[in-house]
């Protein structure tokens, strides 16, 4: 059922009637809780539950942009059991068996008419829901979709394939930790409007993307890698978002269906550049940190591992200011993922240059010191003065080095470097090429870009060594990679063209065209940030007679081969602020386009010829005119106001270079980055007849899949940029030039369009509506004023009933008429009757209901207030449209002024002069220098008009929400397991696990098992510990301990001996289990303790005379649970496994030694001589019950008793007795120093000694 209602010619009545912001809040006050207006115009709903249902008839949602939404329940299979059995325990004989239920069932959701772009996160039940490892296709509604296989299997063959609705699929989906039931799911979608009259939207323009971050050690591995920041912790290094998969591949996903033509992805891996003296710079991979554990992966790249690499600079607040090079390892499943996903892969080398501010380095271009993370097209000679002599070639030689192809070998599947010791240039880009070999699935390489600071070096015969050296690097680099990957350099677009010297010499030197004519080089590499406007604020500067708003896709394009570049430039900075624009020409010669570096057309069919003193040579460079093909390595325009300007610069705080484009305010404008790429992408499409064919080779001078946007980023939407506490640089995002998150935002005028069309009517001019509209939805069968009116009452956009059709207009954009004394009937001042809003009218409140991208799409409320209203009047508008609370509260603010400042009307008599005005139009009054709005016309051959004052006029911001970090991410860490065979009352060894984030833990034994609640505790002594005293409290000793997370604090003596503040620390022979009255917070996570009880359970056994510091602590409160373990297995390597959020821990391989078991030692130990005969007494001890004062004797812990009773001399066995008796008489010790005892255990075997010195 469509949601809009066809209304035809009463779309919105039969009078011009004003459904803008004015005429909406003056006089129809359709959104205004007042008690004499009973008028209800019902929009979209809001709805903050998002309940699925699941309802024969009932209406599906139109969405707009990106929303979240519950959706319908379309089919459903039965429920599924799922039975398994499994041994409780193993081993000879059998034994009983667990037999385990699970339930999972089949659904399809119907989300919304189609055709969507896709879908993004996924909720049950309210909470964020993983879909990695579930089984979930989406159907996006497209006309011939196929039916769903599974709905086929179980119902049949003849079922519905849903065509035009855009729906869910999950296949066994679990219900066990939904109690058996399905959950309400709710899913992100994004959908763009149907493209009317041949335009074509953006998502289904693009065709190759730049991928992102370029830098972040693990950053393009498909795989989840964990590091490990302390012993008991492991988290994931690049899975930051909720769907539980590897960032990249989230990432990917929503590149799929997002962009869904997208043929070419380019890989940018970074390397780190050290100085902008060429001779001094050096080309190397980087790491974050020196310190990082990652067990499973390892960081590596060009030979280079972690201990070695180069350590990016950091930030005053301590982060790296750059992510490291991204290893070999994750670029090589990069790579595989994309053509696993039926991309083609170029490989983009890429230089940052890691220079932070302070540096202190001598500055070529004549600064107090090098500028702050400077563009690596600034990379030069110097001095300057170097040039045009011998020194530039050595000091290019530096720079490029002496790496060769032969100096790379294959090492565990990556390339390793085994040539000299040297950080060049070449190392770098013939490593890629290696990589790139290694890979066989990189299609094309690039061996380098925008290094114009090098390329246009002269050296001694004005020759150009540096991009000879190039030509010899891309024939070396072809040599490696083969004749199956493309190569090209990628020229910036002030370089590609030609060297112009400013040194009045009238030079021309196609400077590349060697490398460009290369055998090597497959196609002419160009990035191109071409501006498209020179637009300024104000009405009365030159570009403002060739549109009425930047955005005009129309202008964008005339300026691709005219405008700035083309047809004029600015010899100074004074000059483009007057816009005095100098013609591009080229005198008698009449080849302007050798200066123009847009005239891609003429630059790429011409031949080119060099000039020296202005004057030509007579003999050609070795470019063949249209011999390969332009391949726009990089395309972009910042989401900026007039970001059109000078689509180059970025806005980056810890840079020197950061800029606004010319003219702009600074102000976050997405919508310009859209028509920007838009006019580009399109002016250039095939369709356009001007991109002409080559009659060399057979396709386009562009290579129409080789217009590659920059950027897309290998870190998911919203997550990138929202989380700031794991990457710095998502401030950049704002204003900077990533596609990632602005795909899905509709402009207002396509929207307004759309429903427009669904409701009957075609002729409708959107022309002059601006504004970016991030998510709305209706929801229900209504008019299309009704689904309109939420729209014009927010984005503030009217409508006009002409001769040509209907017009809507955003403030801002109408034209304004200015009457003349004339175009009044009668006296000017007795005609004109001013009428103000009384005090009980005045607004008091603007309240605005909106859905809130920032918080999960929940329902949020922004209010304005004017603090002088006497009333209680309250404009109340519920508006189904995403936004953010910073937009809406200034959507509320706008709301408020434009009803405060549109309090007056204005009523007079037209002359016949002015017939030809409309109701909607804007009007100025001589002598008045107010703009009033014409609400009505009355009458024929003179006509009463009535106009109210407009008020604010100034337009929201063109852009999309700014994303929130809502939901911490949820990663099933694996589990780290550690045994502790303790002296104790226990069944068994001690276990425990190491988890960050914790969850509820499995562990199992040969036979059994048990569940750990929390996560052990463990540290390490950060001072040496003597031995000390049994059986009283140690004072002597004072130690200090690093246990993280260990809620130690000091304890009475009837706590402590209640077993408070109990310890283990690991010695040479075995665990001293100690207990501590007084720990006292020292620093975090670090502790001193004094006032101990030492050598608890018999492990005084195990205390050396000294123990050293960083010897491993363990807390034994919660986190720790004995396993029991059969007698059986004494001595023997016992597995034993974890699972903990269904991920299984790699299985501990334990020598299970029973200390538990062991017997203590004897005490109170007498030798005594008695009528010739040695008598040897002591007195036992148990591990069992020995706390008790009801007998004589403590009780016996082992099945019976037993000692041995060892004569030792020189720590050699003299002779051994046993006896069942705590004595023993001897008739002499023949000699013996000394006299060691043990108690006797059958399962354990001798306990720990007693040794005493023999008189």
């Amino acid at each position: 059922m469509s949601t809009l209602l066809v209304a035809g010619a009463q779309f919105l009545g039969n009078s011009a009637v004003q459904i803008g912001t004015n005429a909406a809040l003056a006089y129809a006050n359709s959104a205004i809780t007042n008690a004499f207006d009973t008028r209800i115009f019902e929009g979209p709903r809001l709805d903050s539950f998002h309940l699925q249902t699941s309802r024969d008839g009932a209406p599906m949602a139109r969405v707009y942009g990106r929303i979240r939404l519950a959706g319908q329940v379309i089919w459903a299979s039965r429920i599924r059991e799922t039975v398994s059995e499994e041994p409780v325990q193993s081993g000879k004989g059998g034994g009983p068996t667990q037999r385990n239920y699970s339930y999972s069932i089949s659904f399809a959701i119907g989300l919304c008419e189609g055709e969507i772009l896709g879908v993004d996160r996924l909720w049950a039940n309210g909470a964020p829901l993983q879909s990695a490892g579930l089984a979930l296709r989406v159907y996006k509604g497209t006309e011939n979709q196929l039916p769903d296989p599974i709905i086929s299997a179980i119902e049949g063959s003849d079922v519905p394939s849903f065509r035009g609705t855009a729906y869910l699929v999950f296949e066994d989906f679990p219900l066990d930790d939904y109690g058996a039931r399905l959950p309400q799911i709710n899913a992100e979608v994004i959908r763009v409007p149907p493209a009317l009259n041949d335009t074509a939207r953006l998502e289904n323009m693009v065709r190759g993307v730049n991928l992102l971050p370029a830098s972040g050690e693990f950053a393009y591995a498909t795989e989840v890698v964990e590091e490990m920041p302390t012993p008991t912790s492991v988290r994931p290094i690049n899975m930051n978002n909720l769907s539980g998969q590897a960032d990249i591949e989230l990432a990917l996903d929503q590149l799929e269906s997002q962009l869904p033509n997208v043929k070419n992805v380019s890989i940018i891996t970074a390397w780190f550049g050290t100085d902008l003296r060429c001779e001094d710079c050096e080309i190397k991979p980087g790491v974050e940190t020196k310190t990082r554990i990652t067990p499973e992966a390892t960081w590596r790249v060009s030979g280079v591992t972690r201990g070695s690499a180069y350590l990016v600079s950091q930030s005053e607040d301590g982060r790296p200011n750059y992510g490291g090079t991204p290893s070999d390892e994750s670029i090589l499943q990069a790579i595989t993922s994309l053509k696993s996903r039926g991309y083609q892969v170029t490989l983009y080398p890429f230089i940052l240059m890691d220079i932070p501010g302070g540096n202190g380095l001598p500055d070529p271009y004549g600064g107090s010191e090098q500028e702050a993370f400077p563009w690596r097209g600034r990379i030069t000679c110097y001095p300057k003065s170097a040039e045009n002599t011998g020194g530039v070639t050595s000091q290019l030689d530096s720079f490029f080095g002496t790496a060769q192809g032969s100096d790379f070998d294959i090492d565990n599947g990556v390339p390793n470097y085994t040539g000299a010791e040297e950080f060049s240039y070449r190392r770098f880009i013939l490593h890629y090429a290696k990589l790139a070999q290694v890979s066989s699935g990189v299609d094309r390489l690039a061996i380098g870009s925008e290094m114009v600071g090098l390329t246009t070096l002269r050296g001694a015969n004005n020759n150009y060594p540096a991009v000879q050296k190039l030509v010899q690097l891309a024939a070396d680099v072809k040599a490696i990679v083969g004749p199956q990957t493309a190569l090209t350099y990628a020229a910036d677009w002030t370089e590609y063209f030609g060297h112009h010297p400013q040194d009045a010499s009238g030079d021309v030197t196609f400077h590349l065209d060697p490398l460009w004519s290369s055998g090597a080089i497959d196609a002419v590499g160009i990035d191109a940030y071409f501006p498209l406007s020179d637009w300024r604020g104000g009405e009365t500067h030159l570009d403002a007679q060739l549109a009425e708003t930047i955005y005009d896709l129309n202008y964008l394009k005339s300026s691709m081969e005219g405008g700035e570049g083309y047809n004029y430039f600015y010899a100074s900075e004074v000059d483009r602020d007057t816009q005095f624009r100098s013609p591009i020409t080229d005198g008698a010669a009449n080849k302007p386009w050798v200066f123009r570096y847009k005239d891609l057309r003429n630059w790429w069919s011409q031949p080119h010829y060099n000039r020296r003193g202005g004057v030509e040579e007579t003999t050609a460079t070795n470019w063949t005119p249209e011999s390969k093909p332009i391949w726009l390595m990089e395309i972009g325009c910042p989401a900026i106001d007039k970001g059109a300007n000078q689509p180059n610069v970025f806005y980056d705080a810890k840079s020197g270079q950061s800029n606004y484009p010319y003219f702009s305010e600074g102000s976050r404008d997405d919508l310009i980055q859209r028509r920007y790429l838009e006019a580009f992408i399109d002016y250039w499409s095939e369709s356009s007849n001007n991109n002409p064919s080559s009659s060399l080779y057979n396709g386009k001078m562009i290579d129409p899949d080789m217009i590659n946007l920059w950027a897309w980023d290998a870190r998911p939407f919203p997550d990138f940029p929202a989380r700031d506490s794991v990457w710095s640089d998502g401030e950049n995002w704002q204003r900077g030039h990533w596609l990632t998150g602005r795909m899905g935002l509709v402009p207002l005028a396509d929207v307004v369009e759309d429903i427009c069309a669904q409701s009957g009517l075609k002729s409708v001019d959107v022309s002059k509506v601006t504004g970016l509209v991030q998510g709305y939805h209706i929801d229900r069968p209504m008019t299309g004023r009704a689904a309109l009116t939420p729209l014009s009452l927010v984005y503030g956009f009217s409508v006009m009933d002409t001769a040509e059709g209907l017009r809507f207009l955003s403030e801002g954009t109408e034209a304004q008429l200015a009457l003349t004394a004339n175009d009044i009937a009668g006296d000017l001042f007795v005609s004109i009757e001013e009428i103000k809003d009384s005090p009980e009218d005045r607004l008091k409140d603007a309240r605005l209901h909106f859905i809130d991208a920032g918080n999960d799409y929940q329902l949020g409320l922004a209010a304005a207030r004017d603090k002088l209203a006497e009333t209680v009047r309250i404009l109340d508008v519920n508006a189904a449209i995403v936004m953010d609370r910073s937009f809406a509260k200034l959507t509320a603010d706008h709301l408020l002024t434009r009803r405060l400042e549109s309090d007056r009307t204005l009523s007079f008599q037209l002359s016949g002069a002015s017939l030809n005005l409309e109701v909607g139009d804007l009007i100025s009054l001589p002598e008045n220098q107010d703009v009033w709005q014409v609400e009505t016309l009355e009458g024929l051959t003179t006509q009463r008009v009535q106009a109210r004052l407009t008020g604010d006029r100034d337009t929201l911001p063109n852009r999309g929400a700014s994303p929130e970090n809502t939901q911490p991410t949820t990663w099933a860490a694996k589990p780290l397991i550690f045994a502790l065979d303790i002296p104790g009352e226990y069944d068994g060894p001690l276990v425990g696990v190491g988890l960050d984030p914790f969850a509820i833990t499995e562990i199992t034994g040969p036979s059994n098992s048990v569940t750990l609640g929390s996560p052990a505790r463990i540290g390490a002594l950060l001072t040496d510990l003597p031995a000390g005293p049994i059986g009283r409290w140690d004072y002597a000793n004072l130690i200090d301990v690093f246990l993280p997370n260990a809620p130690l604090s000091s304890l009475s003596d009837e706590a402590i001996y209640d077993g408070g503040n109990q310890l283990a620390v690991e010695t040479p022979s075995g665990w001293e289990v100690f207990q501590a009255a007084d720990a006292q917070l020292i620093a975090p996570s670090t502790y001193r303790l004094s006032k101990l009880l030492r050598g608890k359970d018999g492990s005084d056994a195990d205390m050396p005379a000294t123990l050293l510091s960083g010897a491993r602590l363990v807390w034994l409160g919660a986190g720790w649970d004995d396993l029991p373990l059969a007698e059986s297995a004494i001595g023997e390597t016992v597995p034993i496994s974890a699972i903990a959020a269904g991920r299984a821990g790699d299985t501990l391989k334990h020598l299970y030694q029973a200390t538990h078991l062991r017997p203590l030692s004897p005490v109170h130990v007498k030798i005594t001589e008695n009528d010739g005969q040695t008598q040897i007494n002591w007195t036992r001890r148990t591990r069992i019950g020995g706390d008790s004062w009801a007998g004589l004797d403590v009780p016996l812990g082992e099945e019976e008793e037993r000692y041995r009773v060892q004569l030792l001399l020189n720590n050699a066995l003299i002779a051994e007795y046993e006896t069942t008796s705590p004595g023993l008489s001897l008739p002499d010790l023949q000699n013996a120093d000394t006299v060691a005892i043990a108690q006797g255990s059958r399962a354990y075997g001798w306990g720990a000694e007693t040794k005493i010195f023999a008189l």
